[in-house]
């Protein structure tokens, strides 16, 4: 008798933010990692402008990454699956993302789910809203937020215009949209 497709149930924590800004995700254990890529730029409503990298166990593992990119890996990303990997005991993957920002995503396995969910990833939870491509990293982002609660700030207008907020609308961090993740899943399909 065959077993049933795996699903992996993955939490993405991007480092280094307080509050911590995640995302929880179901994802095929067939997904190889240059479309879990897609699946982190998604969550976090990123522009995949930028070259990215994953680290199997730290500094001293196997990086993976794109063939074409300026960063150069161990593997090619596009040749390996998740189900693929050779998960260490506490199940962690590290994703660099914009090496300028230095956004780093650290990607946990929660557990291994058995059935058919397809092949379509699905968001099942997060907290916060996710960061804005191109504000300085963790530490820059934290300093828009602060700036955003400043009336008097001297970049507050500017920031504003950048995330779209009308006039006296109100900006919440806090605020996560699971349903806005998976529509992006769905358009991207």
């Amino acid at each position: 008798m065959r077993s049933k497709p795996s699903v992996m149930q993955l939490k993405l924590k991007i480092r280094d933010t307080s509050p911590p800004i995640w995302r929880r995700v179901l994802v095929p254990s067939s997904m190889r990692l240059d479309q879990l890529h897609q699946v982190i730029q998604y969550s976090f409503g990123w522009y995949d402008a930028h070259p990215h990298q994953y680290e199997l166990d730290g500094v001293h593992g196997v990086s993976y990454g794109a063939p074409d990119s300026e960063i150069m890996s161990d593997v090619d990303e596009s040749t390996v699956s998740l189900g693929d990997l050779p998960w260490s005991p506490r199940g962690m993957l590290d994703y660099v993302y914009d090496f300028g920002d230095y956004w780093e995503v650290r990607i946990e396995l929660e557990q291994v789910l058995f059935g058919d969910s397809g092949d379509q990833p699905r968001c099942i939870g997060g907290r916060r809203m996710a960061p804005r491509e191109d504000t300085g990293g963790p530490l820059g982002w934290a300093m828009v937020i602060e700036a955003l609660k400043d009336p008097n700030h001297p970049d507050l207008a500017e920031y504003r215009e950048w995330l779209l907020l009308r006039e006296g609308e109100q900006f919440d961090a806090a605020l996560f949209d699971k349903q806005q993740v998976n529509e992006m899943f769905d358009y991207a399909r």
